[in-house]
């Protein structure tokens, strides 16, 4: 009974041993047939030192996200990473604006024609930014070792020379939708004739003349930009990154087509439906989540009002407390004829006499008042920030652009029956008022946001672990250069088939000669043999 237990005992144990021995051998083969192992920890450089914070606030998720996965991230940014649950290094990066008042030069910026904006507006920012003394320490004294680089192109196409410093691959965070400027050095398709620039006031469905316009912007975004913006990107690159070996360091144009990667901070329902390489990524709604329960007080607010809440909010570039008495006195007469409570974010302490339906605070959370389902509008500049909160929580817009890409943004969200726009300069009561009435009394916008954030949200992964996946991809695999295409390698009449067209230019003319001449010279026979058979014989005269 015994020597039967013991066989029995030992049987048990050998199959145990086969059994662990097969699945070592099963997870040895799946890792080698692609399963992905947990990535190592990655250096990872973030060089963010604008001092834009709705474009550091859209692309903040990732980073915290990257810190919380166990990478080592060393962010170089005038703003911090509050939300980290690990430790990081910060480069904190001085802040030179303070209150500044963007309403005072607004109109005027939106003034600058194009040619301008290459000449001055884009360098100089970039400049702006690599004057601050911790910046220019950083660039002249870090001698960190980064797997990956990420930096934001903002008009900062010099930028990219921090990956040549560490010698490591790079990825180009996009705060905007992918414009001829930046789409060039990666031969990413970009045909003026159905994709608007991002900062006009054009849809998809252009008329003849604003297809003009448009193509016109893209010539000078793209050739004119070559002989003007690029020299003098590459001048602020030569004076303010200066490293060891920064004199071996290739031309500009070669840096910014060896881009291994570019989040683009859009998406078709916000931007234009438009083709990408597979280099180029949607990441847009990296910063959106699902509401989150109110402070009690606010609650109680929301959730008592009984037609609901507006939310009212011109972003964090945009103060409302900075507007004119005339204009905030036009708002809140308007906002007074409503039934709904009306929130909104007031940065000053002065504060107007308000009616008894607004409320003024120095900072509403605005997501959660966003996904909550008293919400019935939201009173927008415009931005793609908060575009893109609006649209994934399913809210209708009246949007107030100010500058920049916020018309632009705001007419495509116009033309998809989810918003009105009131442009900023051009406020009136009545366009106001009109405006904000329908939007809360014509039930078709709510439905049109919620199908449009239904779009939005319907995705393969969310846009923040989108991003995480294509940021470690591109580090695993030591710059993914298979996700280029042979156009990054074509010079530009090729990449137009202009010398194919010559070719083909040639043949045809050649075929046209060859073919004019032959049917001359049977044309010519022809005449000439019917001449000779429809002329009299000579007759001779009689010799007398």
């Amino acid at each position: 009974m015994m020597r039967t237990f013991a066989l029995s005992t030992a049987f048990c144990n050998t199959m145990q041993l086969l059994t662990l021995l097969t699945l070592l051998l099963f997870a040895e083969r799946s890792s080698s047939e692609g399963v992905k192992l947990p990535a190592k920890p990655l250096s990872i450089l973030a060089f963010l030192p604008t001092e834009g914070k709705s474009h550091f606030m859209g692309f903040k998720p990732l980073l915290e996200t990257l810190v919380s996965r166990g990478h080592n991230v060393t962010l170089v940014a005038p703003f911090a990473l509050d939300g980290a649950k690990r430790p990081y290094r910060h480069v904190k990066v001085e802040q030179t604006l303070g209150d500044f008042d963007m309403l005072k030069v607004a109109k005027y910026v939106n003034l600058i024609p194009t040619p301008l904006h290459l000449w001055w507006f884009g360098p100089h920012i970039s400049e702006t930014s690599l004057d601050k003394p911790s910046v220019a320490n950083f660039i002249r004294s870090d001698r960190s070792s980064f797997d990956l680089v990420l930096f934001e192109n903002f008009y900062h196409e010099c930028f990219v020379a921090i990956g040549h410093k560490y010698g490591a691959p790079v990825v180009q965070l996009l705060p905007f939708s992918a414009n001829s400027r930046v789409s060039q050095w990666h031969s990413n398709p970009y045909n003026p004739a159905y994709i608007p620039d991002l900062t006009s006031a054009f849809g998809s469905n252009m008329t003849f003349a604003q297809r003009t316009s448009n193509a016109v912007s893209a010539f000078f975004y793209t050739a004119v930009s070559r002989l003007v913006y690029l020299p003098r990107q590459r001048a602020v690159a030569d004076k303010h990154f200066v490293y060891p070996g920064h004199d071996r360091r290739p031309d500009l144009v070669d840096m910014l087509r060896n881009v291994s990667l570019t989040l683009v901070n859009s998406h078709p329902v916000i931007g234009t439906p438009v083709p990408m390489v597979p280099s180029y990524v949607h990441v847009a709604g990296m910063h959106c989540v699902p509401a989150g329960p109110l402070p009690e007080d606010l609650k109680q607010i929301v959730e008592s009002a009984k037609e609901g809440v507006v939310y009212f909010s011109l972003g964090s570039v945009v103060k409302s407390s900075k507007m004119p008495k005339e204009t905030v006195s036009l708002l809140l007469s308007e906002l007074s004829k409503i039934e709904q409570t009306v929130l909104w974010k007031w940065e000053a302490d002065d504060v107007p006499q308000l009616p008894k339906n607004v409320i003024v605070r120095k900072w509403f959370p605005q997501n959660d008042i966003l996904g909550h389902k008293n919400c019935k509008l939201f009173i927008t500049h415009g931005g793609v920030q908060s575009t893109t909160e609006s649209i994934y929580h399913g809210v209708p817009m009246l949007a107030v652009p100010v500058f920049g890409d916020q018309q632009g943004n705001s007419l495509r969200a116009q033309y998809r029956g989810i918003a009105i726009q009131v442009p900023y300069f051009d406020l009136t009561h009545e366009a106001f008022g009109s405006a904000l009435h329908k939007l809360l009394i014509d039930p078709t916008y709510r439905e049109n946001a919620r199908q449009t954030s239904a779009v939005f949200r319907d995705n393969p992964l969310p846009p923040l672990e989108k991003a995480v996946f294509w940021v470690e991809y591109v580090a695993r695999h030591s710059g993914a250069k298979h996700l280029r295409t042979a156009a990054n390698d074509l010079y530009w009449f090729q990449y137009m088939l202009l010398d194919v067209l010559l070719l083909v230019s040639f043949v045809v003319v050649l075929m046209a000669w060859t073919t004019k001449k032959m049917l001359g010279c049977v044309f010519g026979r022809c005449c000439r043999r019917s001449r000779n058979i429809t002329s009299p014989p000579t007759v001779g005269k009689k010799t007398q």
